[in-house]
């Protein structure tokens, strides 16, 4: 359940601002969102189709989102939409956590060159660097450091415990999660004949407008060029984005996801969780890639890609690793039969 503080509205309200139909009492009011079983009198939950009539008659939700055909059947008020899931996503985000107080707390660290809006919230022990800039509305948990000549967009959350480096540039509506650090180092190194020396990494990175990166993810800033995060994108927690990448509009990133130096991913694209992709790789538009999946080469177009095995007992996989040893093999076989025709088939 995900009740809040927030003042009640009513069914007509919410219908209203999403552009939804009521069945029912419209004058039904609403101070929260919940699951639909078992629900919470006085919250509105979803359903999306018939198969959950059942739950609907036994809930304790005391309103329902759901398509007309399951709407017909209810016996709560409800709100009739297409998409109900969207629906509820957006009227959820008006009992989402209530922003902080507008103000700087007494404990944080706030250079004389920097920004802050009086609307902004700055929160215990936060430090903000020389020339930062906090728009209006800015939220920046507590123990979370902005670095030098950073900005923060108008209505941005920074959880606490997050490391922004200098220089990083954050959209509007950006919510980022506890524990992630934006603009370090990037991985890059020179061999020098005996060991490894460090490539200056001079770049920034710039974050568009909103984009949610999840909790202990790191971006790491550019070596030259910036890393850029572009309008919509969503990471996971646990996302690795190396220097000089670029993720184009609306794409999501599922959690443990690497993305090494210089990738280019495309607009809309879905990275599943455990994802590996290599140095330098360029991914189209569109692309989907299942969870686990290792991409070492460009991908040029839209669709779907995969790479690994599903799980299967250990002894299965035993016997085909062994026949993926001997493919070379059979594939030189194959080859020398089909070289030779039909009779050295039956011959052999």
């Amino acid at each position: 359940m995900a009740a809040s503080t927030a003042p009640a509205v009513t069914l007509a309200m919410l219908a209203d601002r999403f552009d939804l139909v009521t069945r029912g009492d419209a004058q039904t009011q609403i101070r929260g969102v919940c699951a639909l079983d078992p629900g919470l009198p006085g919250c509105i939950a979803f359903a999306e189709n018939a198969s959950q009539l059942n739950a609907i008659r036994h809930t304790q939700a005391t309103a329902v989102v759901c398509p007309a055909p399951v709407a017909d059947e209810v016996n709560i008020s409800a709100l009739v939409v297409k998409q109900p899931r969207l629906a509820f996503a957006r009227i959820a985000a008006l009992f989402d956590r209530p922003k902080p107080d507008a103000g700087i707390d007494e404990r944080a660290v706030v250079a004389v060159s920097a920004t802050v809006d009086p609307q902004a919230s700055i929160g215990i022990n936060a430090v903000i660097g020389e020339n930062a800039v906090v728009a209006a509305g800015a939220v920046i948990g507590a123990n979370t450091v902005l670095g030098d000549g950073v900005h923060v967009g108008v209505d941005t959350r920074i959880a606490s415990n997050c490391s922004i480096g200098d220089d990083v540039s954050i959209g509007a509506r950006v919510s980022i999660e506890a524990n992630a650090v934006i603009g370090g180092r990037g991985f890059g190194l020179v061999h020098n004949g005996s060991g490894w020396e460090p490539i200056p990494q001079m770049g920034r990175v710039r974050i568009a407008d909103d984009v949610e990166i999840g909790a202990g993810t790191t971006i790491d800033r550019g070596a030259l060029d910036d890393t850029v995060i572009a309008r919509g994108v969503k990471i996971d927690n646990q996302v690795h984005i190396a220097h000089n990448c670029v993720i184009g509009e609306h794409t999501v990133i599922a959690g443990c996801t690497g993305i090494a130096g210089s990738c280019t991913i495309g607009s809309n694209c879905m990275i599943g969780g455990g994802v590996g992709i290599g140095d330098h790789v360029t991914i189209a538009d569109g692309v989907i890639i299942t969870a686990a999946s290792q991409v070492p080469k460009n991908i040029d177009r839209g669709g779907v890609y995969s790479s690994t095995f599903r799980a299967m007992p250990a002894t299965g996989w035993r016997k085909r690793l062994a026949l993926f040893r001997q493919l070379d093999k059979i594939e030189r076989r194959l080859r020398r039969v089909e070289r030779a025709g039909p009779s050295s088939e039956n011959n052999e």
